[in-house]
């Protein structure tokens, strides 16, 4: 029989309902690292200089987490969504295993070649390069904590249940902000301050998960064993947004290249504008995610007119979100900037960094709803390709607006403005057309 499905605003509402905490959970993120950028900038320009290049290869250990956290989480809203609690224990059991083992081999990467990795960013300072490097060592010593906190996040989200991984985020953020002045200035460690404090806090949060999942019989990982089948599915959809995440990663690395020939300045406003990009990146983020947990069971439960509406009720959030974070960058760049730098050169390159990604904030919005709306159906491979593709187009954008603008560094920032603008448009399409094809072949809701 065809099953009604609820009208838009209440998929609206449940949707803006399990994505709250996760909001919640990247603003204190946000917070985090804003109150980190301004605690490293009071040490100046180039102490976020070698902050930021390290980042760099903790967004890639990030990207590699990906093999195994998205798959699992969509795996595990599928599992539920047929109700088939034994199979979404083995996807838990099968995750947490492979996570474990991937980033101890990740660290062990960075920790051997970190010297070769700092400079591959080209920043053309030993001084900074060096502090980069001894930074990224000790930040690294957080990866497997790290990984298996993303790990339980979208495991529990797969669930429907957002709620738990804010609040033990919540304490992880909340310890590592305390945490944060008392190494860097207190115990005067500068910037390795942060990192220890980074390690701390995930630990803490990673007890706190093993203690709370054993307590969930849909993910309590006992009476299961390890199956390579099970783990092959998870990474079957993983592995695209890995590649996806990686290349971003590397394509960072290639613009930053590009960025340097400005100086350190430079490579620092592009770190802090990320962080206030950030705002409207994690809102979206939330509600991406949440929309990938209520597609994926609906699409379990083989629903699909629910999964459309879902779809229908993060479009709307898009448009509502990317109008407002858009208004406040254009509006006000300057008095964001200086939050975090008082440099006049800084502040200069800071105000245009803002003013152009300002005009790509709603194609973000609709570039993460879309592609939550993918995750969800398990078609994790379409907006890899998009993304990758659209993204790696900056690098020869970038380079000829650089001669096209005689050499302006704003030339940059609207090769990037430029492939966001894109990405949100051709996503959205893409999965318009895609799902109503679908849905022809798969006209009954069960």
């Amino acid at each position: 029989m065809i099953k009604k499905t609820a009208p838009t605003f209440l998929n609206l509402k449940e949707l803006v309902i399990l994505a709250l905490p996760v909001i919640a959970t990247s603003f204190l993120s946000i917070a985090y690292n804003v109150i980190n950028v301004i605690f490293v900038g009071k040490l100046g320009s180039d102490a976020v200089a070698a902050v930021g290049s390290a980042g760099f290869f903790m967004h890639l250990s990030w990207g590699v987490s990906t093999l195994f956290t998205i798959g699992a989480g969509i795996k595990v809203s599928h599992a539920l969504g047929d109700k088939n609690i034994t199979l979404s224990k083995k996807y838990v059991r099968s995750g947490i295993q492979a996570i474990i083992i991937i980033s101890l081999l990740y660290y062990a990467f960075i920790a051997i070649f970190r010297n070769y990795l700092i400079g591959i960013v080209g920043i053309n300072d030993s001084k900074i390069e060096h502090e980069a490097s001894k930074y990224l060592l000790l930040i690294g010593l957080s990866i497997p904590f790290t990984f298996q906190n993303l790990f339980f996040t979208n495991v529990f989200i797969g669930t429907g249940d957002s709620k738990t991984p804010f609040r033990i985020n919540a304490i992880a953020f909340a310890l590592n902000m305390i945490l944060d002045p008392l190494l860097i200035f207190g115990a005067g460690w500068g910037i390795y301050g942060t990192a220890v404090g980074t390690f701390m806090a995930q630990g803490v949060a990673t007890l706190l998960f093993y203690i709370k999942i054993n307590k969930v019989e849909s993910l309590r990982p006992i009476g299961v064993s390890f199956q390579k089948k099970i783990l092959k599915q998870i990474m079957s959809l993983g592995i695209s947004p890995t590649i996806q995440r990686i290349s971003f990663t590397l394509i960072a690395i290639a613009m930053a290249r590009i960025i340097s020939q400005w100086g350190a300045s430079a490579i620092a406003v592009q770190k802090v504008g990320i962080q206030i990009e950030a705002i409207t990146f994690m809102t979206a983020g939330g509600f991406m995610t949440a929309l990938a947990a209520l597609s994926g069971k609906a699409f379990g439960a083989k629903n699909y007119e629910a999964q459309w509406n879902v779809f229908k009720s993060g479009i709307i959030l898009a448009f509502i979100i990317g109008i407002i974070t858009s208004s406040i960058l254009i509006l006000f760049p300057e008095t964001l900037f200086l939050l975090f730098l008082s440099e006049k050169e800084s502040i200069e390159m800071g105000r245009d960094y803002l003013i152009i990604l300002g005009y790509s904030q709603l194609f973000m919005c609709l570039e993460l709803m879309a592609t939550g709306a993918f995750f969800g159906w398990g078609r994790t491979n379409i907006p890899a390709i998009t993304g990758i593709s659209l993204t790696l187009l900056r690098i020869p954008m970038a380079l000829l607006f650089i001669q096209f603008w005689s050499n302006s560094l704003s030339s940059v920032w609207w090769s990037i403005s430029i492939s966001s603008m894109a990405k949100g448009s051709i996503l959205v399409f893409l999965f318009i057309i895609m799902f109503k094809s679908f849905k022809k072949v798969n006209p009954i809701s069960i």
